[in-house]
């Protein structure tokens, strides 16, 4: 499974930082970008084996799940950048405030999508993880639950409890 990150800020580094230091993920199959070097050479200095791009669509191309880590006014531009792929891709976002029928109306389709509220203690296996989902099999949370509970706990809610959070 690879998974790319487009967005390496506070919360897209903690949790890139996260994934490399699990053993769920290879780091080899971990794409992070950014538009800017800076937060990207860092990573790549702290997990030599992350492939860092300022190319977003390349980051996307290359996985199977594609989460977001942008600001909230950013993701339609984003979204529609990246053009991905419903029937093979899953998108998962960490932004604040946005609603899955909204995501759907930015890409145009249906497809596969999780929100996730997880704090920056997840750079060190440490965080408490909110997920929920749109669209997904009981496979899919179960991996999701899978990967976000090796970074700490994590914790399958309802879509209509996680906006009242």
């Amino acid at each position: 499974m690879k998974i790319a990150i487009i967005g390496a800020g506070n919360m897209g580094g903690a949790i890139a930082r996260g994934l490399a230091r699990g053993k769920k993920i290879s780091s080899s199959h971990i794409f992070v970008s950014n538009r800017g070097n800076a937060k990207l050479e860092a990573l790549k200095a702290e997990f030599p084996e992350l492939n860092v791009t300022t190319d977003n669509k390349e980051a996307a191309r290359m996985a199977d799940v594609v989460l977001l880590a942008v600001k909230p006014w950013l993701v339609e531009g984003v979204l529609k950048e990246l053009d991905l792929d419903a029937e093979r891709q899953i998108l998962v976002s960490v932004v604040a405030g946005i609603p899955f029928t909204q995501y759907v109306e930015w890409l145009g389709k249906e497809m596969t999508i999780f929100r996730v509220i997880p704090n920056t203690a997840i750079s060190q296996l440490e965080s408490m993880t909110l997920i929920a989902s749109y669209r997904a099999s009981a496979e899919q949370e179960c991996w999701m639950l899978d990967i976000f509970n090796e970074m700490g706990l994590a914790m399958l809610i309802p879509e209509s409890q996680m906006a009242a959070t």
